[in-house]
């Protein structure tokens, strides 16, 4: 006599398959995840614009100067109580590509030039001389002053406002914090 148990009437083949496609299911989600991780990664390290140009922090290079936001703040850079020269051209790649922060002189003055009215900051512009220009300043924090005061920020959260007069101390001070800066007329 014959012993009838229960799931006996189940093939093992039957058991192999759903197994296999179950584990078919699993390998395209992880495919499909690892896909999208990669894509994802891949946007969001693509710096390149249709232009060619990099963008740096999300600033694009542009072939021209906007007038829609156009403002100046002045830095000035002192590193043990010696001047820094802020250098030309910092943001400008070729005399053919002009992102909306950049120097044309190395008078200290921060042209920014948007075609909208946008909150920069100079963490931003410090990123932007890494990317262009050589010269960079130390890279501890240094002590920030606004038109004479003390700030508490830090670079990257100190915003760059219209004829702001902006220094960066690193190690000794000068004798004397500059408060103003004599914009050219017309800036």
């Amino acid at each position: 006599m014959t012993k009838i148990t229960k799931g006996a009437d189940k093939k093992p083949h039957d058991d192999i398959g759903k197994k296999s496609q179950k584990n078919k299911f699993i390998i395209m989600c992880i495919v499909a995840a690892v896909v999208a991780t990669i894509a994802f990664a891949s946007y969001k390290l693509d710096n390149t614009v249709d232009n060619g140009f990099s963008l740096v922090d999300g600033i694009p290079c542009e072939t021209t100067e906007f007038s829609t936001y156009h403002i100046h703040a002045h830095l000035d850079i002192f590193v043990n109580n010696q001047p820094l020269t802020i250098p030309a051209f910092i943001g400008i790649e070729d005399n053919t590509c002009l992102y909306w922060l950049h120097t044309h002189k190395t008078d200290g003055i921060i042209h920014i030039e948007s075609p909208q009215t946008h909150d920069f900051s100079l963490g931003q512009f410090f990123d932007m001389w890494k990317s262009t220009n050589t010269g960079m300043p130390p890279s501890n924090e240094p002590i920030i002053y606004v038109n004479g005061n003390v700030v508490t920020t830090k670079l990257k959260d100190t915003p760059l406002n219209a004829h702001d007069e902006i220094v960066l101390v690193y190690g000794n001070p000068p004798s004397n914090i500059p408060t103003f800066y004599q914009f050219p007329e017309g800036e």
